[in-house]
């Protein structure tokens, strides 16, 4: 068992080392995106933080509801005026309706590592092969652990690292145990960062698989049925714009946040308290010519499994956890960077010195 996961991990390591390099690379930068977008586009600075009421008012504006597909109101996660247009550009607003920046797709370097690290810039047959080698790199882990696994007892030796350099004569050394020790020590937030990012593109199939492990409810069941018909008899005659329509998520999930308005499908995202995602996954949906309430997706009525599933996302990008949790992931990024770099430096370092001796060998 050990030698065949010698080889699968020794071989499928070297091929996936550049894109898992790169994805790494990416991922890690990303989680900063924000502050990069500040650095970037100095006219974000001081524009965040704007309220709900201010932001609506500016989504209401013809010039922004003619263009908008949907928008982000200010969070933590975005926390600017965020109109996403209908090819996909952004389009970042002040507090007044200014348009600050606009960002195309390809627009500058961090709309690439998006698209990367998202789709390695093939859309959606991109992303297809990012599932495929997310799930290859899982098995790189899987045969890594295994191959180091000791026989016997764990001893010192199997987490020891000999420092040198490059060039030295111990610098084999420290590429294999470094290597082989930062992975083993950030083994499993490195492998959570691995399955949370094909959980997401795989994510009806794990919302499948959870579901069937976990089918019971959390909690009760809320019923809105009476409330909304209430609701409605009042909404009846109110106006289609979304200033009214927030005032319906009042009455209906007094406690969630409105997140983002889909314009073009009379839809609002909403965010419960006790949900992980930023984003939130509660919807309230109206009729398009008033305020009327047609459906209602409450996330606390969802399955242990479906809720479970949504916390994916959050886990992936850091969004929880706090400034612990987010170091400890910019750190296992940065520490997968370096395995890959020095998996493939070590078997380099071993061709060459087996190289040498041959040709030692032939001159003898």
């Amino acid at each position: 068992m050990k030698k065949f996961s010698m080889l699968v991990h020794k071989w499928l390591g070297l091929v996936l080392s550049l894109w898992l390099l790169l994805i790494t690379l990416t991922g890690t930068i990303l989680l900063y995106k924000n502050h990069f977008l500040e650095w970037q586009y100095p006219q974000l600075a001081g524009q965040a933080g704007a309220s709900a009421e201010q932001a609506v008012q500016v989504l209401q504006l013809d010039s922004v509801s003619a263009v908008a597909e949907y928008s982000f109101l200010p969070t933590e996660l975005h926390p600017w005026i965020e109109v996403i247009d209908k090819s996909g550009g952004r389009l970042y607003f002040s507090q007044r309706g200014e348009l600050l920046v606009e960002r195309g797709k390809y627009a500058d370097w961090i709309s690439w590592f998006t698209e990367f690290h998202h789709h390695l810039l093939l859309d959606n047959l991109g992303e297809e092969l990012q599932g495929v080698l997310g799930l290859l790199a899982i098995l790189v882990f899987i045969t890594g652990l295994i191959k180091w696994w000791p026989k016997g007892k764990f001893s010192k030796r199997d987490f020891g690292i000999t420092w040198s350099r490059p060039g030295k004569k111990k610098w084999g050394q420290t590429l294999w145990q470094t290597h082989r020790t930062f992975g083993v020590i950030l083994f499993l937030p490195m492998l959570l960062l691995i399955v949370t990012g094909v959980g997401m593109i795989y994510s009806s199939a794990f919302n499948s698989g959870l579901n069937y492990l976990f089918p019971e409810k959390s909690k009760k069941i809320v019923d809105h049925a009476n409330t909304i018909l209430e609701q409605n008899n009042k909404a009846s005659h109110l106006p289609a714009d979304w200033q009214t329509r927030i005032k319906q998520v009042t009455e209906i999930l007094p406690e969630a946040s409105t997140i983002m308005v889909y314009h073009q499908r009379d839809k609002l995202r909403l965010r419960q308290p006790e949900e992980w995602h930023p984003n939130g996954r509660s919807y309230l949906s109206f009729n398009p010519d008033s305020s009327e309430v047609l459906s209602v997706t409450d996330y606390r009525n969802e399955t242990v499994g479906t809720q479970l599933a949504q916390k994916i996302y959050p886990l992936h990008i850091a969004s929880v956890g706090g400034n612990g949790y987010l170091i400890l992931i910019t750190l296992s990024g940065i520490i997968l960077g370096w395995i890959c770099v020095s998996g493939s430096w070590f078997w380099y370092w071993c061709y060459r010195k087996k190289s040498a001796a041959k040709k030692r060998k032939k001159s003898c």
